[in-house]
């Protein structure tokens, strides 16, 4: 009944995740909601006044009240067969408080995943990460499925594109400083020296060889 949720959530998926991985099959298949929490708290053990709170549900108190008591299991009786490692990993995850349970940080680095803790390639995101899939709208398991992988696919587009345009920047060539043309020389509609060479100007070849032909056939 808590709307609450917080990183601590996913801590508890995960230890509910490593249990059922080393176990076979689900470690808190209850036949009821009261059934299934009668089962959390054979584990975790009754939690106190403090745990209670820490759960920020209207309803927590009375469902305390109403769970069966019973005897602690131990995780070694469930679980003969794992490791020493692997049960503390688990213990420390599947905590009744949301907040006594392990940090993703402080899971990453237990020894029983140690050989594949990698802080290189383990980057945090800052922000919140919110899918745009309404909480208020209930599907059906397929649908979540679609909805999610479209999401997925859409994001993986969008980056694919954005690393396209960096490689075709990084290997466009550099724009010339000199304008357009080689040579560095300012081409306009008078030519490339930018000197007209229409017959007559005296700043052009022809206009120079014109005015020295005048000349000569003057001294002659």
């Amino acid at each position: 009944g808590s709307t609450k949720y917080t990183f601590g959530v996913d801590m508890w998926s995960s230890g509910c995740i490593l249990g059922e991985l080393l176990l076979g099959k689900p470690i808190f298949a209850g036949s009821s909601t009261m059934n299934q929490l009668d089962k959390i708290l054979e584990v975790t053990g009754r939690p106190s006044q403090e745990d209670i709170e820490a759960i920020d549900s209207p309803f927590a108190p009375t469902m305390m009240e109403s769970c069966a008591e019973g005897p602690r299991k131990r995780l070694t009786d469930m679980f003969p067969t794992a490791s020493t490692e692997a049960l503390d990993l688990m213990r420390q995850l599947l905590v009744f408080n949301p907040s006594k349970r392990l940090t993703v940080q402080e899971a990453l680095r237990h020894p029983y995943v140690a050989q594949f803790h990698n802080p290189a390639d383990e980057p945090s995101c800052p922000k919140i990460i919110v899918l745009p899939i309404s909480d208020n709208t209930k599907y059906t398991v397929q649908e979540y499925r679609d909805r999610l992988y479209a999401e997925i696919l859409q994001k993986k587009k969008a980056m694919q594109r954005v690393i396209r345009e960096r490689e075709a920047a990084r290997h466009a060539p550099a724009p010339s400083q000199h304008g357009p043309t080689s040579g560095g020389g300012h081409r306009s509609e008078y030519g490339s020296s930018g000197r007209s060479n229409v017959p007559g100007n005296h700043h052009s070849y022809s206009g120079r060889k014109a005015a020295a032909g005048a000349s000569q056939g003057q001294r002659d």
